[in-house]
């Protein structure tokens, strides 16, 4: 399963993904989808959810810390975003 990671702007989105590509990982920044997004449009990171620990830890190390984790659940029409509570 996928997860989103939100943080504060999209460039941090990006500034996180070029971090964690440096180590070897390769995940992608997408729009945050409309039914999760608090106000207008935005960008997060998108990443396999074996990697939340990881991707958690080297958003703190940064100083980008993730205000939201979304596990998506694929649907039939829609996906389904699910809240990730630790």
């Amino acid at each position: 399963m996928d997860c989103l990671g939100i943080l504060e702007s999209g460039n941090y989105a990006y500034k996180l993904c070029c971090i964690l590509e440096k180590k070897g990982y390769t995940f992608e920044v997408v729009s945050i989808p409309c039914q999760i997004a608090k106000s207008g449009c935005g960008h997060c990171l998108k990443f396999p959810e074996e990697y939340i620990d990881l991707v958690i830890k080297e958003a703190y190390i940064n100083g980008m810390p993730l205000m939201e984790i979304y596990l998506i659940k694929p649907g039939f029409n829609k996906n389904k975003y699910i809240l990730y509570k630790k």
